[in-house]
């Protein structure tokens, strides 16, 4: 079934040892598509560095245990973008079916079944489960509500131009994850059974933590949204005769990148404030605020929306660059803060 016009079967990584009968479903994980995998995972380590940073100061972790939870993480990110991925590829097929460079996944190709897709999200979900088990409750919570949050996505297409934004939501959320991984949930109170539902939301309303990761959380989707907005661009004409739904057809090619601009600088602006809120000091501001700016400012910029390639850079290396700069800004206040600079 994989002697479909345009596949060929891929080449790197894993690829280049796992039987056959493994490679459609490596292929719906994603694993062949690592810039991906770095749209989900730039989040965990921002919120990674947040949680580190934000009070109580982590001084009792080293770069050295703060890696081993990056690579941890980076575990989880693995399997639940496979989980997402899988869930969006089955609801999406008939979709798919229309578009040039989605028809060639494994189940619009006929290389995995409808059925076969869904028991493979579920066995997903269980190893998810399983990787997050150690870290407690709280953090399956978090996982239960980012995926409910990720599994609408491919629904929204349907019915609203704007699945981007709700994606924002679920990528974004990692923040809150991470937090609670270090005993530093903004929304633990909420889980509070000694407080009335009032006083749980006022608790997190008022908690200066809670506040900070909102703003840090709000520049997120906006980050999620326009890279995936340029990302859609590849696929635009497809999409307007398939009747998909999105910003980059509801935006157009002429207004997609005044409004990749405004919503740059709140998210900039975001970003100041969650550093403001959290008390963070001039590294964080330097690299994380300001050298973010100037990164994407010029991903926006030199992104031809005409041109797949140009807008495939955008989503993988371009954006790339806005992550690790803020993932970056946040690592060096951690290192000046722990070393007392």
């Amino acid at each position: 079934m994989d002697a479909v016009e345009g596949y060929s079967k891929p080449s790197q990584g894993v690829f280049r040892f796992i039987p056959d009968a493994w490679v459609p479903y490596a292929e719906l994980m994603r694993l062949d598509r690592p810039s991906g995998f770095w749209a989900f995972y730039w989040h965990y380590l921002i919120g990674l560095g947040f949680a580190i940073n934000v009070q109580p100061f982590s001084s009792n972790l080293d770069l050295v245990s703060v890696g081993l939870l990056a690579a941890y993480l980076g575990l989880w990110t693995t399997v639940f973008r496979g989980i997402t991925c899988t869930w969006n590829d089955n609801l999406d097929q008939d979709f798919d079916r229309q578009v040039a460079r989605c028809r060639v996944r494994p189940i619009p190709r006929g290389a995995v079944t409808t059925m076969q897709a869904h028991f493979f999200t579920a066995v997903l979900v269980a190893a998810g489960a399983f990787i997050l088990y150690p870290y407690g409750h709280s953090i399956l919570y978090h996982a239960a509500v980012d995926s409910v949050l990720l599994f609408i996505y491919p629904l929204l297409k349907r019915c609203t131009d704007f699945p981007q934004v709700e994606l924002g939501f679920g990528l974004s959320y990692a923040i809150f994850l991470v937090a609670a991984s270090v005993g530093k949930d903004p929304l633990a109170p909420l889980l509070d059974s000694s407080l009335t539902l009032s006083a749980r939301v006022s608790r997190v309303v008022e908690s200066p933590l809670a506040q900070s990761a909102a703003c840090l959380y709000v520049a997120g989707i906006l980050w999620s949204v326009i890279f995936d907005t340029i990302y859609a661009h590849q696929d635009y004409l497809d999409d307007l005769k398939a009747g998909v739904n999105g910003l980059a057809v509801r935006l157009g090619r002429k207004g997609t990148k005044p409004a990749c601009y405004v919503m740059g600088a709140v998210q900039i602006y975001c970003l100041v404030l969650a550093g403001h809120l959290a008390e963070f000091g001039l590294s964080y501001y330097a690299i994380s605020c300001g050298a973010t700016a100037l990164m994407l400012a010029r991903m926006i910029w030199v992104t031809d929306l005409e041109d797949g390639a140009s807008c495939a850079w955008a989503f993988g290396r371009g954006s790339a660059y806005v992550g690790a700069s803020i993932s970056a800004g946040l690592l060096t206040e951690f290192w000046t803060r722990k070393h007392g600079y």
